[in-house]
């Protein structure tokens, strides 16, 4: 397995050199949240939950955070907020573009008002033109130059009937929201109000910008549905899927992504150990233009040249994926080897193979095998792809099948089960006591939390915030597995040996 682990890393789906593929390029999404200063914003539907707007304040303070230190392309913000206000100075609450520490202090002193505060300083006083609203979100959203994966308004209020029966300014505001459409700006309007009626005048807007009906969101769920407007960088590349063996001509184009990264904080500056001088840490760079093969024990070894050695490498498989058969998964428990990835669907591509393909493997419960290259003269792994329906997208789970040596656990093998019905018991109520609901933020590495935490301290220019590590504290665990622990300690301690003879018994007076 180690000859496996050295040619299976990040750089082979990183690096592109030596390869005729390219990366997708990144592009950001632009989200434009924009918040109703209307009175029922400022009133509470749940008696455990903050009000409408500052539980909106509180997601929108999340999402900015914790896209802080995502990386050096995120400094300047790819989020907005506009508040729905007849004053345009309120209305611009945070630009694009805003520097994301900025911003990060302005809405930490927001939420933090009391209620009192945040209604006397943000309710909204008189007549309200909603249309004209409309019109400064899609204008925001336009003026931003860089170019864009996508491009949100997402509109939060708690009034499902901001009109009345003024039909000239429901007109004007159905007419204004046709123009979501024809300038790729998506529209989604959510809601507190557990009582909201969006089939009469939110209806009709959606219906006019072909948006989907308004969702109600609360105050935990509103967090995570910003998360995954914003598009974050993800390694993401480009390849070429040959579902004919053999006929290397006809292929079609599919992009591949790791689902989980690791989080990388750069720490290049050291110190001396002598006279504590700062120093910057590199890594020599080797510019051999030639190579030394050791095949022998204490021998001169063989000297190759840096062609030589690509050639050596090279196999006739083209890079990317070659299909060699359907079949039924072969793949076992403990086969793990490296994190999956997933494969889509190009945006370019215009062929409807994939999905064909896809359709087939999904109703027979078949799979793909294929070779797998990953750049010029790199290993040829022979990986498993597994449909399955991801985010309402059709996609392939990517997994290595190992090869014979790099398997550790013998899935056939009979173990012996001396459990007694007492212990299953007790260990299923066990399991079940700390079972929880996972989420992303459940487990965390306290050390790099403690790095980001002071990261972002001196990047904020304020005091180092206390670490919440995500894990349960102890005296809670202890408290759930109470009642079935003292069950299966009695079960499964062992009883004592019976001593048989003379010289075995204790010799204590």
């Amino acid at each position: 397995m180690d000859a496996y682990e050295d040619e299976w890393q990040d750089s082979d789906f990183e690096d592109d050199t030596n390869t005729t593929e390219t990366p997708i390029e990144y592009k950001p999404s632009y989200v434009l949240i924009a918040i109703d200063t209307d009175k029922s914003m400022f009133e509470n539907y749940q008696d455990s939950e903050p009000t409408p707007f500052r539980a909106t304040l509180h997601a929108c303070y999340n999402i900015i955070d914790s896209i802080a230190l995502s990386g050096q392309q995120s400094i300047k913000g790819p989020v907005g907020i506009a508040l729905a206000d007849n004053d345009a100075k309120k209305s611009n609450f945070v630009e694009f573009e805003e520097p994301v520490p900025d911003v990060i202090k302005l809405l930490k002193i927001t939420k933090d008002q009391s209620e009192d505060e945040l209604e006397s300083n943000f309710e909204r006083k008189g007549n309200f033109d909603l249309a004209d609203f409309f019109l400064l979100c899609k204008n925001k959203l336009m003026n931003v130059k860089t170019e864009a994966y996508k491009k949100t308004v997402i509109y939060v209020t708690c009034d499902d009937n901001p009109l009345g029966s003024d039909h000239k300014r429901r007109f004007k505001v159905i007419n204004e929201s046709q123009k979501f459409a024809s300038i790729d700006i998506k529209l989604i309007v959510v809601t507190f109000n557990p009582k909201f009626e969006g089939r009469n005048f939110y209806s009709e807007v959606l219906e006019a910008s072909k948006s989907e009906p308004v969702e109600k969101v609360n105050s935990s769920n509103l967090k995570q549905k910003l998360s995954y407007l914003i598009r974050k960088k993800t390694n993401q590349k480009k390849v070429k899927f040959y579902p004919f063996n053999g006929d290397f001509e006809r292929y079609m184009d599919v992009s591949v992504s790791k689902p989980t990264v690791s989080n990388r904080i750069m720490k290049n500056m050291h110190v001396t150990r002598d006279t504590q001088e700062e120093v910057k840490k590199t890594v020599k760079q080797s510019n051999a233009d030639s190579y030394v093969c050791i095949y022998k024990k204490d021998g001169s070894g063989l000297v190759i040249s840096k062609g030589e050695r690509q050639i050596l490498g090279e196999t006739s498989v083209p890079v990317g994926y070659t299909l060699l058969c359907v079949n039924k998964s072969t793949l076992q428990p403990g086969w793990v080897l490296t994190p999956p990835y997933l494969m889509k669907k190009h945006a370019n591509e215009t062929q409807e193979l994939f999905e064909s393909i896809w359709q087939f493997c999904r109703d027979n419960d078949k799979c793909l095998v294929c070779f797998q290259k990953l750049k010029q003269a790199s290993n040829v792994r022979f990986v498993e792809l597994i449909p399955k329906l991801i985010n309402n997208v059709r996609q392939f789970i990517v997994k290595i099948l190992p090869f014979a040596p790099e398997i550790h656990y013998d899935i056939a093998k009979e173990r012996q089960n001396d459990t007694t019905e007492v212990q299953e018991n007790a260990m299923s109520n066990l399991i079940d006591a700390l079972t929880i609901d996972y989420d992303v933020d459940s487990f965390q590495d306290p050390v790099e939390s403690r790095k980001k935490a002071y990261i972002k301290s001196q990047l904020l220019e304020e005091k180092l915030e206390e670490i919440d590590e995500g894990v349960m504290p102890d005296s809670k665990i202890d408290k759930l597995i109470a009642p079935y622990i003292g069950t299966l300690a009695l079960d499964t301690v062992p009883k004592k040996r019976e001593r048989k003879t003379d010289y075995s018994r204790s010799r204590k007076k």
